[in-house]
């Protein structure tokens, strides 16, 4: 039995309909991503109970938790300004909302925010005033927080989209690692597709309010099943497949690191496993610090591939790895 069902979620707003359903298991990592607009952020409100739906309903451990309210759900919900309360320092900040009741003494109180603040990796902070953090430190307070009230379910609403690029991949890396540590469910949501590929078990797509695709990162980057959720997560190539296969319908589709390139002519024949195409130009070529993206054309269309090395030629010819291949 699946740990949260979402089961035919509906909301509407004028001119836009959401309509979503969709499971995750315990202990699991999901992230959504998708273009603005496409309903990520309202499917995480509706979870928290911060909107209630149209429709559908949503089962947590085997309660449903639709009509819920927020402190009843146990779910826990970080803000993309993390919200932490200015007037409150550290600690106090990961203390609120925790059930005082169940831990008891005043004693018991502080070793579990000392607690909560070593597994983010703060031990030590409790007094500091929150305005005197860095954003990566007031990131961690408020995950502190949300862990603090030993959620079923932790939902991240794009943590750290108002952060720099170095500190983002740090501090993703401490995210997964507090997810290990802890082992809660979490569910994630980012318009930052490298960023939900380096940290999920699993990555649903949404467009227009609807889950275009879902499966493990290695799925949807390698084997999208539609040619919205192949541009969306990355460069790629797709031709029509009447171009190789006559009469085929559809599109074949690649990633530029499934291509290779040579100055020279090739024999197909000598790489039976490529399907070689010589004689394309080179419409451009990008330096990208460890590698250059070229874009070539082939009877009008245009195919992506990376190097390690700048060609010397406009002319060249290119072979992709027919194992990468697939038609959509």
């Amino acid at each position: 039995m699946d740990f949260l069902e979402v089961k035919n979620l509906k909301k509407n707003y004028g001119n836009f309909s959401l309509d979503v359903s969709f499971s995750v298991a315990e202990g699991e990592f999901l992230s959504i991503i998708g273009p603005s607009g496409s309903g990520k952020s309202t499917v995480l409100s509706m979870l928290a109970g911060l909107e209630k739906p149209d429709d559908g309903i949503i089962v947590l451990d085997g309660d449903d938790i639709t009509d819920k309210g927020i402190r009843d759900r146990k779910i826990g919900l970080v803000f993309q300004d993390y919200a932490l309360f200015s007037n409150m320092n550290v600690e106090k900040n990961v203390q609120y909302g925790m059930d005082r009741k169940k831990l008891g003494k005043r004693k018991d109180i502080k070793a579990y925010t000392e607690m909560m603040l070593e597994r983010v990796n703060l031990s030590g902070y409790e007094k500091r005033k929150v305005t005197s953090l860095s954003g990566g430190e007031a990131q961690r307070v408020a995950l502190a927080r949300s862990l603090a009230t030993e959620p079923k379910v932790l939902l991240l609403d794009e943590p750290l989209s108002a952060l720099d690029a170095p500190l983002r991949k740090k501090l993703r890396s401490n995210i997964r690692d507090i997810h290990n540590r802890t082992g809660v469910t979490v569910i994630y949501v980012t318009h930052d597709r490298e960023e939900a590929f380096a940290i999920s078990d699993r990555i649903i797509i949404m467009k227009d309010g609807h889950i275009v695709e879902d499966g493990t990162p290695e799925k949807v980057y390698t084997r999208p099943s539609s040619s919205f959720a192949a541009t969306f997560t990355g460069d790629c190539t797709l031709l029509p497949a009447s171009m190789f296969m006559e009469g085929k319908q559809g599109h074949i589709f690649f990633r530029p690191e499934s291509v290779m390139i040579s100055d020279e002519a090739v024999n197909p024949q000598m790489y039976s496993s490529y399907l070689v195409i010589n004689n394309v130009t080179i419409q451009s070529v990008e330096y990208t610090g460890s590698h250059y993206l070229l874009c070539v054309e082939y009877l009008g269309h245009y195919i992506l591939a990376l190097s390690l090395v700048k060609p010397k030629k406009q002319i060249i010819s290119v072979m992709i790895n027919k194992d990468s291949i697939s038609l959509m």
